[in-house]
């Protein structure tokens, strides 16, 4: 399945989830390059008109972020840099979206970088 394909899965599993609230969502991840010192990761939007922002997921093991659900990172926006990581270490993400009734979908699928 190409990278593109996998990336509009992921928008529209989470728009569904979304929408009904907290939910496991098994979709494409976000795109992630290291950026001076730090990651960037990059998501295309999710469709649905209630969707108000979304929530971004690090740490340095599989599904175990370092903020607990529903304190992610918060962005309005498809792109987000998290800053000053430590180096030399892998740091694995996820990001959810969020609606104007204030649910939370689930994760999508994980994405790590190896941060030199």
């Amino acid at each position: 399945m190409t990278h593109t394909v996998r990336l509009l899965l992921l928008l529209a599993t989470v728009a569904f989830i979304a929408s009904c609230g907290k939910s496991p969502v098994t979709s494409s991840a976000p795109s992630a390059v290291p950026a001076n010192g730090g990651v960037r990761l990059e998501w295309n939007p999710v469709p649905e008109q209630n969707v108000t922002g979304y929530r971004v997921y690090y740490g340095t093991a599989s599904r175990a972020y370092l903020q607990p659900y529903g304190q992610g990172l918060a962005s309005t926006a498809t792109t987000f840099t998290v800053p000053d990581l430590a180096g030399a270490r892998r740091y694995f993400f996820a990001v959810t979206a969020t609606n104007s009734l204030g649910k939370e979908s689930g994760f999508s699928d994980e994405v790590f970088v190896d941060v030199p």
